[in-house]
């Protein structure tokens, strides 16, 4: 299936692309008393602030309110910190004040002697409640988690600037968003505004998933990625990128030397920024589910990722069968069926989330992508699922679709209800993956806002493209924040206002309809498209490779005419075709005409992929035409649909 919707003008493109991926996010062109849009999910704002004059700042605060003229920066500062200030945030703010023009920067403590002139940043404690009392910023309150006051203007005759946050994260988010309100004025230095805020975050939990099929993200884009994170912020970035064998099918061996220090980068980079480094594995269709010995190499991987910064933990089993299991254990133990299919992931799930529990107390919980994770209603699976899952695991879904138009509060209400857990919202938006002649640039929209205030957590899947990602990955942390306030069609939304989430198309010749069934390219549309045939539903699905068959009639391709169910014999649960009349390591269900026939695996071979050691290969070879075998990787054929 394609999706899609109007594209982005050119202008517009290129202004909001200049914003966002040159980091200017305080500078993003836009109007911070833009009118709503009452056609979008924020039109029900809380609260209108006066806010002229004011730069704009993102993702929208809760409460923003113009409080007198600006203040001057000067060129030396005064920095009296609480002493449980957070060092990441006091790092920032340095950085930011040395950014400005302020050239000197002395620190002092609360009640201790310091300079009696320049400007005062009066950080955490009681001098920072102080200052926001004299300069009238509004009370406390109830403040959640990540909330802060920021508030600027002159205190006993001294200009002054006094932050003070909620919980660990609350002072890195003031500092954000005073980066924002500093503005440099040409021949007279630098500035602030003068304003009063009241902030929080609407979500608890909200951030990026990694979980595109593809080349994966390299090193260095998921650590500009991670400051982009701080910058917007985003809280949690999840690794689950859909080709690394390390958690698939390899997911019992420890990575290379060189990946874990890339972890341990990646988790100090994450700390700065306030983010949970997670990581996803699928050790689905590798797996004995009541085998002991498997049970402790999936708690002895989880322990190693832990050991290198690793926080949050997934597990995912969203291709794993109803009837066919990898050992006959399973089956003695389990039976089959969507209940047995439901218990088995429940005992793992169950096993995981008690070590992590037991082993590391204050964990972030463990979420669960069950088979059953984008269909709507109450089914078998799920009623069993809800029964033998342990409380403390979240369960994580997609919406009612893979790729949903929309995501309603009435869905996830009734989701929630028939999972009986939380849910992690997993977004497939802006992810290409299935769509791949296309970079979605388009503002977040479509998702009710009860969608990111009554998850556990909402993560919006990125696109192979990780500097274009950030485009609508900065929409998506403006709507989790502040999800009530956001306005994706305000002006400074114009450049993409024209871009709108994916829109279903005709569906390709034997393809499910839009909701039901993973939305992938038409084989039509690409060479590179094989199909993949279940035997559990009988119907094929349009899935993607990174190979494929050149010369007319030779790609691969969706067989034509009414689909057809393969034989219940093939070797495999997944047949897969790499061209008519080809062969796979999996072996082979071929229609040229006529009914399904399967036929064994030949003319395979396995190779290394050259630099990549260990790094899985399948050749597909063809028995018949004039074109040469091609190499295929393994992992690039996904054994799951979306996401």
């Amino acid at each position: 299936m394609h999706f899609g919707g109007k594209r982005p003008t050119a202008a517009g493109a290129t202004a909001m692309a200049a914003a966002v991926i040159g980091g200017l996010l305080g500078g993003a062109p836009a109007a911070a008393a833009a009118p709503v849009d009452h056609g979008s999910p924020g039109a029900s704002t809380p609260e209108r602030d006066s806010s002229d004059g004011v730069p704009p700042v993102w993702p929208r605060p809760q409460s923003l309110r113009a409080h007198g003229p600006e203040l001057a920066l000067g060129d030396e500062a005064t920095l009296i910190a609480d002493g449980d200030a957070d060092p990441y945030a006091l790092d920032a703010l340095r950085g930011l004040l040395h950014d400005a023009g302020v050239r000197t920067v002395n620190e002092a403590t609360p009640g201790g002697k310091a300079p009696t002139r320049g400007l005062v940043v009066q950080v955490g404690g009681r001098g920072a409640a102080g200052a926001l009392r004299a300069l009238r910023a509004p009370e406390r309150g109830d403040l959640p988690s990540g909330g802060y006051l920021l508030a600027t203007g002159p205190v006993e005759g001294r200009p002054t600037i006094a932050l003070s946050g909620v919980g660990p994260d609350g002072l890195f988010h003031a500092v954000q968003t005073l980066r924002q309100l500093l503005v440099k004025r040409e021949g007279k230095g630098s500035a602030v505004a003068g304003v009063t805020v009241r902030d929080w975050p609407g979500t608890a939990v909200r951030g990026t998933t990694e979980g595109f099929y593809g080349s994966p993200w390299s090193h260095r884009d998921r650590l500009a990625q991670l400051d982009f994170m701080g910058r917007t912020k985003q809280n949690r970035y999840l690794y689950a990128p859909g080709d690394d064998p390390f958690r698939q099918a390899r997911w019992r061996d420890p990575y290379p030397a060189e990946r874990r220090e890339e972890f341990r980068d990646l988790a100090t980079r994450a700390r700065a920024n306030h983010v949970t480094l997670g990581w996803a594995v699928s050790p689905g269709q590798e797996m004995c589910f009541s085998s002991s010995k498997d049970l402790k190499a999936l708690l002895r991987k989880v322990d190693a990722m832990w050991a290198l910064g690793v926080r949050s933990f997934q597990l995912q089993f969203q291709d794993v069968s109803y009837s066919e299991w990898h050992c006959d254990a399973d089956a003695d133990t389990f039976g089959s069926g969507p209940e047995a299919a439901a218990a088995a992931q429940a005992k793992v799930a169950n096993a995981l989330a008690r070590h992590l529990a037991g082993r590391y107390p204050g964990s972030a919980p463990l979420s669960l992508m069950p088979t059953e994770y984008f269909q709507d209603g109450d089914t078998e699976f799920r009623r069993a699922l809800s029964g033998a899952l342990d409380d403390g695991v979240d369960v994580a879904w997609t919406g009612v679709g893979v790729v949903p138009r929309t995501i309603t509060g009435g869905e996830l209400a009734g989701a929630r209800s028939a999972f009986g857990h939380r849910l992690v919202t997993m977004d497939n938006y802006p992810v290409n993956d299935w769509a791949q002649d296309r970079i979605f640039l388009g503002p977040y929209t479509g998702r009710d806002p009860a969608v990111a205030t009554q998850s556990a957590a909402l993560l919006a899947n990125a696109m192979e493209q990780p500097t274009a990602s950030r485009i609508p990955l900065f929409t998506a942390a403006d709507f989790a924040w502040n999800p009530r306030g956001y306005r994706p069609r305000s002006p400074g939304r114009r450049p993409s206002t024209t871009s709108r989430a994916p829109t279903p198309r005709p569906a390709p010749p034997c393809a499910p309809s839009p909701g039901t069934t993973p939305p992938r390219r038409s084989a039509a549309t690409s060479p590179r498209i094989c199909a993949r045939s279940s035997t559990r539903s009988g119907r094929p699905w349009p899935v993607r490779t990174w190979g494929g068959w050149s010369g007319p009639g030779t790609g691969c391709a969706t067989p034509s005419g009414p689909c057809a169910t393969p034989p219940s014999g093939c070797p495999a649960r997944w047949a897969t075709m790499c061209g008519p009349g080809s062969t796979s390591s999996a072996g082979t269900a071929t229609r040229a005409s006529g009914p399904w026939t399967c036929s064994p695996p030949r003319h395979v071979a396995t190779e290394r992929r050259p630099g990549k050691p260990g790094s899985r290969w399948r050749r597909c070879a063809r028995r018949s035409g004039t074109a040469g075998s091609r190499s295929v990787r393994a992992s690039s054929i996904p054994s799951s649909p979306r996401p």
